[in-house]
């Protein structure tokens, strides 16, 4: 069954639009049920009810005509309950809805399954047979289990088919992603493709069929002249016969092999990437089909050969594209390379389809203030590439070849959130007091833009988290402890004399040096922070060092340390810091010279944390919350995966109640604390933190005026008595709901949501 499951798979993937993906489904699954009708149905949310989309066995006339209700006859009963169906005489279930314009008549036996994306049911598969009998559960089993493979397939299938459509047709598609950075953009789509392979490329026809078999041929020419130089470069590293199969590769790129096939697709209207797509596609199925191993693995061979002209093709497409003005990059894995070679003027906006919005990349778009939305639909890229798309990156909605009047609607409100942030910025300069005289230091989430982060330095009190790791990840090999020295001279001379809490290196997780890669099955719970830092002490050393050399004669260098969950971990590190310390004097020119030892802190992020800092107060001069991997880890959602990003909520009742328990443990052992995660960048959670105690909130500069400008009209009693009722309730949705009451009972409705009319434009 494996085998028959993986087939129909494949063979449904390889169909250009949606309506050929489901007739070839349904006369697949008929042949190997051996049953004499397969019918799927798509659920129109728009009508609420279900229509015929594709059948083998009923009457091919009522295909995208015939429609049932989403309450109505067995379909209907299948997709409320959502769970399978299998009766032997249908027409007898109580249910059951007679259609004669389906020509359903003769079919007793009944089994039928829902098709369930993102827990929402997309459709309906029915198998019917005349004789009347209940399907086995190895048959149940196997519509089940095909079912819940080709969901996302098919719906995938069905948005590149609606975002195929021509923009002039005024039918706008709709794509539903993740929040990141807030903000709308209104711009032109920018395919970034770092790892191309066929499943990028959707299928597009073109009328100058002489370009296109010239953009092949050249493609063919340079993957030739690849091969050739491979083959030369290791003729002397390898035997002979190993070498011989860069001349196979070369056989099979022959004008009468693979070019003559292309070629001939090209000749039907296809442009050059598709056709290409095509045939590959069908001769790696072939070659699987083969029960020769030695054949079966030629699949392997064709396949490389085909991504390695794909990628030529697409380098010479991209060598003559530009950045529009109006940029909205996109990626399937965003990366702070992508983002640094966009102009800064031109890119307006950020989507990705892999990663979350609390991964780190996203952090790095909202230190940049550019709009960002994550995890959309996973559909082949280029559906995007040159298309004019309107991101309303507060509700996560990505809009495809909008309509005018779309447009105009999200230039009003893009027009009023420009308002909003210039009546932010106006206060810049006033100090962050609320109404009753209470001080809040606002500090600086930097080291990710390295760019922009020069002007930073007057809108803030300091930095309350530097991310060294920054540095490492733009060098090709670790750094020496002198350029280290360099950089960090330059962060401490640029804030004196206001703190600057630099954290060590916190690689792991989502956050890999290309020259250390670190792979692991499940990289959150594993290798990363303090873990590498104490695994390697050289490393360790050399950046305690340098850090505490560019502090001389500064004295506002703080050292914070990442991923700490054991009291075994600090007392190893402050060995470590000693030891830099000793050494570093020892070296010293001057023996009257003291080294200045830095304060020391730690993150707050892993939940044994928060019970050891009775033990650690005696240890450390300082903490900091990490709350986006402290809400991680409390949740267990890993904050990278799109498919959970929803349960990731800092509003949590658990994680509200946590914050509360650090801030009263830190005051009772007089214990400086802050809190450096993306809460506190939001009004809302600044607030909530403030009522508990927090008086230091480190966030990204895009977000400090906003929390200044917030706080300056508030009083602290206000914030204690919206926080005790937030503790008490026992969900988030519950917390927001009064936050949202709060937050317009005291005038802000305006920040509450230029989402809210964003939405209302859709």
């Amino acid at each position: 069954m494996l085998a028959t499951l993986r087939s129909i798979a494949e063979s449904v993937a390889q169909q250009s639009d949606l309506q050929s993906a489901l007739n070839c489904f349904v006369t697949m699954v008929k042949d190997a049920m051996h049953t004499e009708c397969c019918s799927v149905y798509f659920a129109d949310y728009s009508q609420d009810n279900f229509i015929l989309m594709a059948t083998d066995g009923l009457n091919p006339e009522a295909i995208g005509k015939f429609r049932m209700g989403f309450t109505e006859g067995l379909v209907g009963l299948v997709a409320q309950r959502e769970e399978p169906i299998n009766v032997a005489h249908a027409q007898s279930h109580p249910r059951f809805k007679l259609s004669p314009e389906v020509n359903e008549e003769g079919y007793n036996a009944f089994l039928s399954v829902p098709v369930v994306h993102q827990r929402k049911v997309l459709g309906v598969i029915v198998v019917q047979q005349k004789v009347a009998r209940v399907f086995s559960h190895d048959e149940e089993s196997f519509l089940i289990t095909l079912s819940a493979q080709l969901a996302s397939q098919l719906a995938n299938t069905e948005i590149q088919t609606l975002l195929q459509q021509d923009a002039s047709s005024h039918r706008t598609s709709v794509l539903k992603g993740v929040s990141s950075a807030p903000g709308i953009a209104l711009g032109d789509g920018y395919v970034v493709l770092p790892h191309i392979d066929f499943t990028s490329i959707e299928p597009q026809h073109s009328d100058n069929i002489q370009q296109q078999i010239q953009l092949f041929h050249q493609a063919v020419a340079a993957t030739r002249q690849e091969f050739h130089i491979l083959a030369k470069t290791l003729s002397d590293d390898i035997p002979k016969e190993a070498v011989a199969v860069f001349e196979v590769y070369q056989q099979l790129l022959d004008a009468k092999s693979l070019g003559k096939q292309v070629e001939s697709e090209i000749q039907q209207g296809w442009n050059a990437k598709t056709a290409l797509k095509l045939v590959i596609e069908k001769l790696v199925a072939q070659f699987d089909m083969m029960s020769d191993p030695y054949i079966k693995e030629r699949a392997i061979d064709v396949n490389d050969i085909g991504l390695r002209v794909l990628q030529h093709l697409v380098s010479t497409e991209q060598a003559v594209k530009h950045y529009p003005d109006n940029t909205i990059l996109i990626a399937h894995t965003l990366t702070p390379t992508m983002l640094a070679q966009v102009p800064k003027e031109k890119l307006k906006g950020v989507v990705s389809v892999h990663g979350s919005a609390n991964s780190h990349a996203s952090i790095l778009t909202r230190a940049m203030g550019v709009p960002a939305i994550w995890g959309i639909e996973d559909i082949p890229l280029l559906q995007f590439d040159g298309k004019s798309m309107i991101m309303d990156a507060y509700s996560g909605r990505l809009y495809i070849s909008p309509s005018q009047m779309l447009v105009n609607e999200y230039v009003e409100i893009k027009r009023k959130d420009n308002i909003l942030h210039d009546k932010f910025e106006a206060e810049h300069d006033l100090p962050p007091i609320t109404l009753d005289g209470e001080r809040i230091n606002l500090l600086l989430n930097a080291g990710l833009d390295l760019s922009t982060e020069t002007l930073s330095a007057s809108y803030c009190d300091g930095v309350g988290l530097y991310r060294t790791e920054s540095w490492f990840m733009q060098k090709g090999q670790f750094p020496t402890q002198s350029e280290q020295e360099v950089w960090y001279r330059e962060v401490l001379s640029r804030y004196h004399p206001e703190p600057v809490v630099m954290r060590t290196l916190d690689i792991g997780g989502d956050k890999i040096l290309d020259y250390f890669d670190i792979k692991e099955e499940n990289p959150f719970l594993g290798w990363r922070g303090i873990r590498v830092s104490l695994d390697h002490p050289e490393l360790f050393l050399d950046q305690i060092k340098a850090m505490i050399k560019a502090n001389a004669g500064l004295g506002n260098l703080q050292i914070m340390l990442p991923m700490v969950g054991h009291s075994e971990e600090i007392d190893e590190a402050m060995a470590l810091i000693e030891q830099a310390c000793f050494e570093l004097q020892d070296e010293w020119a001057d023996p009257f010279y003291t080294i200045d030892r830095p304060e020391i802190g730690v993150m707050l992020e892993v939940p044994s944390s928060v019970y050891l800092l009775p033990e650690w107060s005696k240890k450390i001069d300082f903490c900091s919350v990490g709350s986006n991997d402290l809400t991680q880890y409390l949740l267990a959602v890993d904050r990278t995966n799109a498919q959970v990003a929803d349960l990731f909520d800092p509003y949590h009742p658990s994680v509200l109640r946590v914050l509360n328990q650090i801030a009263q443990q830190c005051e009772l052992h007089e214990l400086p604390f802050s809190l450096c995660g993306e809460l506190g960048g939001e009004p809302e959670g600044a607030i909530l933190l403030i009522a508990m105690g927090y008086r230091r909130l480190s966030m990204n500069i895009s977000s400090l005026n906003k929390v200044k400008w917030v706080l300056r009209r508030l009083r602290v009693t206000n914030m204690e008595a919206l926080l005790e009722n937030c503790l008490a309730q026992p969900s988030s949705k519950q917390v927001r709901r009064i936050i949202k009451e709060f937050m317009i009972e005291h005038h802000f409705a305006e920040l509450l949501y230029t989402s809210h009319q964003a939405k209302g434009a859709s």
